[in-house]
């Protein structure tokens, strides 16, 4: 079989080996997509339980193991090679089956596994492993909206009783091929490039991988960005599957540079065109008047899908940054690799700064900049090109050999869009009463910091509620693990929904669900420091009857309080029937809860506290934050208080009965 050291296979064997090669660096690829987000998700959750940074932030040391190779010797490396990729596929395995604290190590683990996995793959003994990389990463995108379409943007193999079994066959899959591509010997070692044009390749690289993980391994996020509009999310997911489908089906073959610079020059501008136009204009002040911002905003949304029809250029770029050695030996290229982690890591914080802005040091510098982390990494993902290195044909997969996978994973992507989606209400137990419900879901954590999405979803299911206003419920970005919440929600109770503030405006959260068609819904901003305050408002028909529906979480000062309450009056007195719930962050011994029952009544108080069914164990109605407040034109029929751990939050959850009065 070897002759003098060089392979001497036959062409279709080397083909073979080649695709069995790029199937398992899709597998892997996947899982890396995977246990980056869960680790990096896990030490945000752990970090919110405590509303500060702590010894979680000790699970970014795994971003140094590559520099471990440094110590593995030549004889050592096939075996080295061996054992990291059983930790991968042994964390990955791991992963449904385990809790927040545990998950930053473990997924962390397998992270650093698959990065010196890569560093193997990048160096010139071991590039056998990495197959074609370019088409290996179409298609674990494919793969990974797949799984999520399923789960209505929540990954069906990373959660639960499913994902153990998902994972397992896939864990098992990845093995199998492992089997094969270990078979083959790995070629004469030659000499490496220098070390700066090996860093800036890698970082190229991991740009690249940064737009996976924040964009398009989860599209639903873009939805979000846009609003989450429930056919929104339809088409953004699917526009995406399809269009890398065909990527991989139509185009694979090698392009000139310049048509490649151009290809990311547009894909680059039509995303940041969209996120620019969706930026809405905070308040700078108390008395400012608040900015609103109707429900959709179709050129924005236009622009963020012409930016996915030219996502698929992540494959041509990956498979240029790819072809440029990391030196003979794996070790030469755990530096480089190293920094292109950091890279991808640092952007992701930076996405997730946008956001906490006003618990980090310096955050005002980061405050409404959703914009920034994609424009740094949509500038270096072209980096690669500057170093001038061509594509070798032999390592390209051909159009035959990806077509019936792509296919496949397009074909199940759609079907999962549909059938997640297919959910029915449960019927009403009363058709003369409402049942409105206030619910801070914390971005999908429980008491612990561990994130239970279906657990908080069987508890609406079991309340059972009419209308429900969502708190804290943005977590289609990395910190709640790309997870589109209200659309997940929505899909599983069968309800309509309204997203509220979208992700770009750097709020917490504020959505609604309900049984009844939602009209004209709209986000208002008011006045805030140091979190942004958005209000979801919306109309809802109820059998015929307009009834206006608020969702509010306000934080802060008394004059960020004081501008948020300004603006809800002003809103509500428009309206005859109204219902305004949420986290509002005041007791009724406040001044803003006094000034707002002036136009509206507390549900729970009017009953009184020896009325209220607190499920056990009873609070003082004094100390709550969370209210149901409603218009004269609604009797209170029952009010409920259910306390964590129960309410599968941080927070209980609250809902009240009412009738209308004619």
């Amino acid at each position: 079989m070897l002759a003098g050291g060089h392979m001497t296979e036959s062409t279709s064997s080397v083909a073979g080996s080649n695709t069995r090669a790029t199937f398992l660096f899709a597998v892997l690829l996947l899982f890396f997509f995977q246990l980056t987000g869960v680790w990096i998700e896990n030490i945000y959750r752990m970090s919110l339980i405590k509303l500060e940074m702590g010894k979680e932030l000790l699970g970014s040391l795994f971003l140094f193991a590559p520099l471990s190779l440094f110590l593995v010797r030549e004889k050592h490396e096939r075996g080295f090679l061996k054992l990291t990729l059983g930790v991968l596929l042994a964390a990955r395995a791991s992963v449904p089956l385990l809790g927040a604290s545990a998950l930053i190590i473990v997924a962390g683990l397998g992270m650093a596994a698959f990065l010196m996995v890569l560093s193997y793959a990048l160096s010139d003994r071991y590039r056998h492993l990495q197959g074609d990389m370019g088409a290996a990463l179409g298609l674990a995108v494919l793969a990974s909206i797949t799984l999520r379409n399923w789960g209505s943007s929540l990954d069906v193999s990373t959660d639960g009783t499913t994902g153990i079994a998902i994972g397992t066959l896939l864990v098992l899959f990845a093995l199998y091929l492992v089997r094969g591509v270990m078979r083959v010997v790995p070629e004469p070692a030659t000499t490496g490039g220098h070390l700066g044009r090996r860093a800036l390749a890698m970082i190229g690289l991991f740009a690249n991988f940064a737009c996976v993980t924040l964009v398009l391994s989860s599209p639903a996020v873009v939805n979000a960005w846009a609003g989450g509009d429930s056919h929104g999310y339809s088409m953004v997911v699917i526009c995406t599957a399809v269009t890398f489908a065909a990527a991989l089906i139509g185009m694979m073959r090698p392009w000139s540079r310049g048509v490649l610079i151009g290809w990311n020059v547009l894909f680059m501008a039509s995303l940041l065109g969209g996120i620019l136009l969706l930026t809405p204009q905070l308040p700078v002040s108390p008395e400012s008047s608040p900015t609103i911002v109707k429900g959709d905003a179709p050129p924005a949304r236009f622009a963020l899908y012409i930016a996915l029809l030219f996502s698929p250029i992540v494959i041509c770029n990956v498979r240029h940054a790819a072809q440029y050695s990391c030196g003979r030996r794996p070790r030469h290229g755990a530096l480089p690799v190293t920094l292109g982690m950091a890279f991808l890591f640092g952007t992701t914080m930076l996405l997730i700064f946008t956001n906490v802005w006003g618990y980090v040091p310096y955050g005002e510098l980061f405050r409404n900049k959703f914009y920034l982390p994609f424009l740094i990494f949509g500038v270096v993902m072209c980096a690669p090109y500057a170093l001038g290195r061509t594509i070798a044909p032999q390592t390209l997969v051909t159009t035959a050999q990806v077509r019936v996978p792509a296919i496949v994973l397009v074909i199940a992507a759609i079907a999962g869009v549909f059938w997640s989606g297919s959910s029915k209400p449960l019927p009403k137990s009363d058709e003369s009463r409402l049942t409105v419900m206030t619910y801070n879901m914390q971005q999908g954590s429980r008491e612990d910091g561990d994130r239970h999405y279906r657990g908080q979803l069987a508890l609406l299911r079991k309340v059972n509620a009419d209308i429900i206003g969502l708190e804290e419920c943005d977590t289609p970005r990395p910190s709640g693990g790309s997870v589109d919440a209200v659309r997940y929600f929505a899909d599983g109770l069968g309800y309509f929904a309204y997203y509220g503030p979208n992700t770009i405006s750097g709020t917490f959260g504020a959505a609604l669900l309900s049984r009844y068609p939602i009209r004209n819904p709209y986000a208002f901003f008011t006045y805030s420091k140091p979190d942004e305050v958005g209000t979801a408002a919306a109309e809802i028909d109820v059998n015929g009857q307009t009834i206006a529906f608020f969702v509010n979480h306000p934080a802060g000062g008394d004059a960020v309080m004081n501008a948020h309450v300004d603006a809800l009056i002003a809103e509500v007195t428009k309206y005859p029937r109204v219902f305004a719930v949420g986290d509002y962050n005041f007791t009724a011994d406040e001044p803003f809860f006094a000034k707002l029952v002036t136009v509206l009544t507390p549900s729970a108080a009017t009953l009184g506290e020896a009325n209220v069914n607190f499920h056990g164990r009873p609070k003082p109605l004094a100390r709550a934050i969370d209210h149901i407040f409603v218009s004269p034109a609604f009797r209170v029929i029952e009010s409920h208080y259910l306390a964590p751990p129960e309410s599968e939050t941080d927070h209980p959850a609250h809902w009240s009965v009412l009738e209308i009065e004619h």
